[in-house]
């Protein structure tokens, strides 16, 4: 009986996505001028985020820790027609980079018109530890510093009718093995985001919040688990363009690949299922 119930609903779900759920687009004139900051940018998402931005115009700061792929990040930028790109080397491992990173912002691009917080420490992936420090390592790259960016951009947000964006992940919904310190970052993440979002929405700041829900995408940091678990990754260009469309049109919640989307459903209604699926992701003995 579950099954077909599960089937009738991924059926009804199909039908209305393809009636209804075409998504929303933006004019890419809107981007040409807005002052788009970067974190997380020397590669994989972050940088593919900010040649999305740049070919439509925008002014660009980027940031990460290793300036020779900056470099060569703000170059490719500008040819592909970024009106301004400026780096700053940081690690976001602390307050004082984070806010040092805004200062550098402000004073090179003027303003901020769109903050896409994208930074991470890459997880430790096997056998829970039991080590509280692999936890606390992670918080302040993965959540503090990322609150912090947020919270230190937010005057000129306010009076640019800014947009905020965090990179968090499906885990956040689930929990997944073998990546606990990783995924109890990002579910802090999605708190915080989430009741930020609702402040400034009460407050009528005109500051979006656009949580950015991501599923295994092909990037240099996912390649970890790239022999461990059976699917293939998504796109990392393709989620790149997704998470500008989402953060241009305001969206709370942007999901990539589509299929993420439904997860907080079916954890609601088939709890037991996603369980199940969780823990068949992997394969066997991949930490034997």
């Amino acid at each position: 009986m579950w099954k077909s119930l599960f089937g009738g609903l991924v059926v009804l779900l199909a039908v209305y996505l393809a009636l209804f759920g075409r998504k929303k687009q933006y004019n890419p004139d809107d981007v040409k001028g807005l002052r788009v900051v970067v974190t997380g940018g020397s590669s994989g998402i972050g940088e593919q985020i900010a040649y999305k931005f740049a070919s439509m115009g925008a002014k660009l700061h980027v940031s990460a820790r290793r300036e020779s792929k900056l470099i060569d990040v703000t170059a490719h930028a500008k040819d592909v027609g970024a009106q301004e790109a400026h780096y700053f080397v940081a690690s976001l491992s602390s307050y004082i980079n984070a806010s040092l990173l805004i200062q550098d912002a402000m004073q090179k691009l003027g303003g901020i018109d769109v903050l896409i917080l994208n930074h991470f420490t890459s997880p430790y992936v096997g056998f829970y530890r039991h080590e509280a420090k692999d936890i606390e390592q992670l918080f302040m790259t993965n959540m503090l510093t990322h609150a912090h960016l947020a919270s230190a951009a937010m005057e000129t947000l306010k009076e640019n009718k800014g947009r905020i964006a965090a990179t968090s992940s499906a885990v956040a919904f689930f929990g997944s093995p073998y990546t606990i310190p990783y995924t109890t970052t990002k579910c802090a993440l999605v708190g915080f985001f989430q009741s930020l979002d609702h402040e400034l929405t009460i407050n009528k700041t005109d500051v979006s919040v656009s949580l950015v829900h991501l599923g295994y995408i092909g990037t240099k940091s996912s390649s970890v688990i790239q022999d461990k678990i059976k699917h293939k990754p998504a796109s990392k260009v393709e989620c790149a363009a997704e998470m500008v469309r989402g953060i241009m049109m305001r969206e709370r919640e942007v999901y990539f690949p589509a299929s993420v989307s439904w997860v907080p459903l079916f954890q609601a209604l088939f709890p037991d299922y996603i369980s199940n699926q969780v823990q068949q992701t992997y394969r066997d003995n991949a930490f034997s």
